[in-house]
């Protein structure tokens, strides 16, 4: 299978998810464009999960305040209620429903787990597994970089070093290489004379 999804396609396939935990997670972290480690506790390191408190709620958006999993510094990341209703309900109704304490009270572990249950057809060759058996959370993360890329979160093409910084990259190079899927039929309207 193709690695990219289409932001409807990604946003049909998540409101599909019958597990309201589930959803929650794969949206929180999708939104975040955040590593699983950032949203659920380390597996092997002993850092904290994303805590109801990281997240504010204002009239046309939320906030999510995630740690970046390696310097543990908070980035802010705004997701409008206007563009993308259907995300920040099931990231809220979560929110409420959680009231304190950790979102998800849950190793990485779990999260690469409930990405394979529910998107078996999605495979990486990355990290010496060429046989394409390897199932990836991280492909929501890429997904999202792409969907801020092509204009798909925002109405409009989002520059890569501003969709670099919500997803708490240094520079654009690493996500440029690994997520942007952008291609030419991306910009055949731009081209087309008029």
């Amino acid at each position: 299978m193709n690695e990219i999804m289409s932001y409807n396609d990604l946003k049909n396939h998540l409101l599909s998810i019958s597990s309201e935990r589930d959803r929650a997670m794969l949206c929180l972290i999708y939104a975040g464009m955040a590593r699983v480690g950032e949203i659920l506790r380390g597996r092997y390191t002993p850092t904290k999960a994303m805590a109801c408190t990281d997240i504010k709620e204002f009239d046309n958006r939320i906030e999510l305040f995630i740690s970046t999993e390696k310097t543990r510094r908070p980035r802010k990341v705004p997701i409008f209620k206007n563009r993308e209703s259907w995300l920040t309900s099931i990231i809220v109704d979560w929110w409420k429903k959680t009231g304190s304490g950790p979102l998800f009270d849950y190793s990485t572990r779990t999260g690469e787990n409930v990405f394979k249950k529910w998107f078996p057809e999605i495979f990486s060759n990355r990290g010496g597994d060429f046989e394409g058996g390897k199932h990836t959370i991280h492909w929501l993360r890429g997904w999202r970089y792409t969907h801020y890329r092509r204009g798909s979160v925002t109405g409009k093409r989002v520059e890569s070093k501003v969709a670099s910084l919500l997803g708490g990259w240094v520079s654009s190079t690493i996500p440029e290489r690994f997520y942007d899927f952008t291609g030419i039929e991306d910009f055949e309207e731009e081209l087309e004379n008029e």
